[in-house]
C-alpha cells in the first residue's frame, strides 16, 4: 500500500476530513500533503474529488467530496 493510498483511506474514514496536523500525526509521510497532491487522485473512487476546506476554527481540512 502506497503512502498516498494510506492517506486517502484515512481521510475517507473521517467524516469531517483531516487537518495538516492530523495527517502528519499518522506518521505515514513527513510531507503528507505533497503525497496527496502528487498521486492521491489515483486512489479516489469514481465521482469523488479531494477538496481543501477551511473550518470555522480557521484550520484547513482535506475532505473527500462525492458527486
Amino acid at each position: 500500500m502506497t503512502q498516498a493510498q494510506r492517506l486517502i483511506s484515512a481521510i475517507r474514514r473521517r467524516r469531517s476530513g483531516m487537518t495538516y496536523g492530523e495527517l502528519e500525526a499518522l506518521k505515514v509521510s513527513t510531507c503528507p500533503w505533497r503525497r496527496i497532491s502528487e498521486s492521491g487522485s489515483q486512489y479516489l473512487r469514481e465521482g469523488e474529488r479531494l477538496d481543501r476546506k477551511t473550518g470555522n476554527d480557521g484550520l484547513v481540512r482535506f475532505v473527500i467530496v462525492r458527486g
